[in-house]
């Protein structure tokens, strides 16, 4: 029984009533309150299949965030043992991304056992030399190795380091109970629904920290705040203005008047 049944129930009662008027307010009080349990217990509530929480994409296609693995390959020959200068820009390409992602250990994995294992390690010293120059710490860089068969002539080094990402699983699936869908009369979406989204936000997600909490505020300009501020207390405009960009009428600033 809602609050509006009790309410209204509740005026039927006085407080104040004379004895004769509760003698004779009983009897329909209790037919009014039967009939109000009465209606309590038969209520229907419609529930739309399309809004509960299991069909909704983001429960079905989650964003998951976790460690992951970057991986660069640097290709080792048998006969220069020198980097390549096209690969020294990707590698100080790298090294940025392992900058801006926070990461602890950037590892440098060298074959060995293999026809290129001597080369393959005057390269690594190279490839560190590359990272450090590109900003990333001397103490940071971790060489390690790893086994390799005589018939790998081209083992290359691998670079690596781990870092927090993002992504989706399982998409791609279509169960046979989407397959018949369009047998049923249920507003439901079908399972892969919303998983390419989902897959695209992950992916272009620069800090996937930030699916989880906001940043803390970086502080106001101070300069700006009391030019703001001194002409609101003038009673002048606050906004500003920029010289040259009143004639302006299309977003790229051509092809006007």
């Amino acid at each position: 029984m809602n609050s509006l049944y009790r309410l209204k129930f509740g005026s039927l009662l006085p407080a104040a009533a004379a004895p004769r008027s509760k003698r004779v307010l009983a009897p329909l009080a209790a037919l009014v309150l039967a009939s109000v349990l009465a209606g309590c217990a038969n209520t229907t509530y419609d529930v739309t299949g399309a809004v509960l929480g299991p069909d909704d994409y983001r429960y079905r296609h989650p964003i998951l965030i976790d460690q992951q693995l970057t991986t660069l390959d640097v290709p080792v020959g048998t006969e220069v043992p020198k980097l390549a200068p096209r690969m020294v820009g990707n590698i100080t390409g790298f090294a940025q991304k392992y900058r801006a992602s926070g990461a602890g250990t950037m590892a440098i994995v060298v074959p060995s056992n293999s026809p290129n294992a001597r080369n393959a390690q005057g390269i690594a010293r190279q490839t560190a030399n590359a990272l450090v120059a590109a900003g990333v710490p001397r103490r940071q860089i971790d060489v390690r190795t790893y086994p390799a068969g005589a018939e790998e002539v081209g083992a290359p080094i691998r670079l690596a380091f781990a870092r927090i990402g993002a992504h989706v699983d399982g998409c791609g699936q279509w169960p046979m109970e989407d397959q018949k869908m369009w047998m049923k009369t249920e507003n439901r979406s079908y399972y892969n629904f919303g998983c390419a989204t989902q897959q695209n936000l992950a992916a272009t997600t620069a800090n996937p920290l930030d699916l989880l909490y906001p940043r803390g505020m970086t502080p106001a300009d101070a300069t700006r705040r009391m030019v703001v501020l001194g002409n609101y207390q003038q009673g002048k405009n606050p906004s500003g203005t920029y010289a040259g960009l009143d004639n302006i009428n299309t977003i790229s600033g051509l092809g006007g008047n």
